[in-house]
């Protein structure tokens, strides 16, 4: 008998939660954020928030000789608060009326969920994923979410605000980064070194920015993640010969072995097939254009969600609504409701060095 939309919808609902999941676990940074426990779902205080930032040690020792000294931390001020707005994203798409009444058996239905709703929360996740890394999601309308690209901007609210990793020296970023002031804040910048090109100084400057970033929140344990294109991880690669050691597999939404990473000291190199330097979002920087490899401690990195999904409130956790049928078509509409948001509190413990694909 041909399936119905609410035949297929219920099917969809039971794999809603199997999806979630596979998205934190669909790219290396969001997936290692997750086994860091540092994502925080169903934030009751509103799409916009305030989160503290310690640049460094909050306090000071003070050397007892008499007894009657003033403890030095009330002249050490290094705390401030960063600010950052969650977006609400909504992904719609239409499924044929036509295609549902031909479709007959528990086969038909799994084809379909495969060709419409798990299709649409797939391209869903690519879009994001290449707004955090090349900060271009205003082609795809999820310009949004937060980026690690500098050299521009996202706008998670109707105001742009700058990209979290700048391609400049630390004493030349004067950007203001997540409601904070790089050259007013102590401690509030991102590591950064240029290579020439990979065969003079490319695993020197790669070196420096890991000892770098790796020595700043030490308390979060050295750079874990680094994420590069597809030019500047081949250059490493080849540069390795054979002493290329591989980290373990990581896998994708089948939950298949889809990349395999290269160990840089204690951290894990991926490529990234979305990172394209070649967009016109990373001009602001010659260096930047001739590719880019992210250094990521990912302890000082977190998300929030404006909703679990308890009671279909769709807040927006990939919240599937719908069907809802289309006024004047054969069709039905559905939509995937998102409203996620990622931030840093350890800038200086994270880092980019460009110049990474010339060989």
């Amino acid at each position: 008998m041909p399936t119905n939309a609410d035949v297929l919808n219920f099917a969809t609902q039971k794999l809603i939660p199997k999806w979630t999941e596979q998205f934190y676990q669909h790219h290396p940074i969001l997936d290692k954020v997750l086994l860091k426990g540092n994502i925080e779902k169903g934030t009751q205080g509103g799409p916009y928030l305030e989160f503290p930032v310690v640049t460094n040690g909050p306090g000071k020792v003070t050397r007892i000789e008499t007894g009657s000294e003033v403890y030095a931390s009330t002249r050490r001020t290094v705390g401030t608060r960063g600010q950052i707005y969650c977006p609400r994203m909504v992904y719609s798409f239409i499924i044929p009326g036509k295609d549902l009444a031909e479709a007959s058996g528990e086969t038909a239905i799994a084809r379909l969920i495969k060709v419409y709703p798990e299709a649409a929360l797939m391209e869903f996740h690519e879009y994001i994923v290449s707004q955090i890394v090349n900060g271009n999601g205003s082609t795809n309308n999820v310009e949004g979410m937060l980026t690690l690209n500098g050299n521009t901007t996202f706008d998670p609210q109707g105001t742009a605000v700058n990209g979290v990793l700048d391609f400049v020296a630390p004493g030349s970023q004067t950007d203001v980064v997540l409601g904070i002031t790089k050259s007013n804040t102590t401690g509030w910048y991102n590591q950064y070194q240029v290579v020439s090109s990979f065969a003079t100084n490319g695993r020197k400057q790669m070196r420096r920015v890991y000892w770098d970033a790796s020595l700043q929140g030490k308390q979060g344990g050295p750079v874990d993640l680094m994420i590069g294109d597809i030019a500047s991880y081949n250059n490493y690669y080849d540069d390795l010969d054979d002493q290329v050691r591989y980290a373990t597999s990581f896998k994708g939404e089948s939950g298949k072995a889809v990349r395999q990473g290269l160990m840089f000291q204690e951290a894990e190199f991926y490529v990234e097939p979305d990172l394209d330097t070649t967009l016109s979002q990373f001009d602001g920087s010659a260096a930047a254009s001739k590719g880019c490899i992210y250094y990521l401690k990912t302890d000082s990195w977190h998300i929030y969600t404006q909703g679990e999904d308890t009671g279909m409130e769709t807040k927006g956790d990939f919240a599937f609504r719908g069907p809802v049928k289309v006024p004047g078509q054969d069709a039905w509409e559905w939509e995937i409701v998102l409203s996620m948001q990622m931030y840093c509190d350890r800038l200086n413990a994270n880092g980019v060095v460009a110049g990474t694909a010339v060989s």
